[in-house]
């Protein structure tokens, strides 16, 4: 609960932000014009590093879901500390290669095969093929290509009451009962 006596902050009076002092958000603002998104790299840093520091005993990839923010600089800056990319788009797999990710180091998992995926896949992005159809697709137009496959166990975790992320209805990843197929 807030304060009773706090009043929500005017354009006059910006909001307190951790990085960011009142002057220095009407500074940004000023030279930059608004809306205009502000990220603390030292912020960005700390928490990508705490997730290559992350103790695993069979190896981990640290991934960055593009879709979170694809700005540019971001993606430079976590291409440069190590970490690889989840993209879930075409697009975003060229907008992660603009800003200097190697194709390698892209991981594509997407409810639709983009349109230029045998192209993807010839420039190294790895693709995770999320249903039987995309399977048989990819199968057919470049067999023998090494992909990913992305089950649906039947249970989940996460997702909002507009995404289930695993289980029956889940439309993410092959269902459990089709393995066979």
């Amino acid at each position: 609960m807030g304060n009773a006596n706090s009043a929500a902050p005017t354009a006059k009076e910006p909001d307190t932000l951790r990085f960011l002092t009142p002057a220095k958000v009407r500074e940004v603002a000023q030279k930059f014009g608004t809306p205009t998104y502000v990220y603390d790299e030292d912020t960005l840093r700390t928490h990508a590093q705490n997730m290559l520091d992350f103790p695993n005993a069979y190896g981990l990839t640290v991934r960055y879901a593009m879709k979170a923010s694809p700005n540019k600089r971001i993606l430079q800056l976590f291409n440069e500390m190590g970490l690889h990319i989840d993209a879930s788009s075409g697009f975003e797999c060229h907008r992660a290669m603009a800003a200097g990710v190697k194709p390698a180091n892209i991981s594509l998992s997407s409810q639709q095969l983009a349109d230029d995926f045998k192209e993807l896949i010839k420039k190294g992005v790895q693709i995770n093929c999320c249903s039987l159809k995309q399977l048989e697709r990819v199968g057919q137009e470049l067999p023998g290509s090494k992909i990913g496959i992305r089950f649906n166990p039947g249970v989940g975790s996460g997702g909002t009451n507009k995404t289930n992320v695993g289980g029956p209805s889940s439309s993410f990843g092959i269902w459990n009962g089709l393995f066979d197929e």
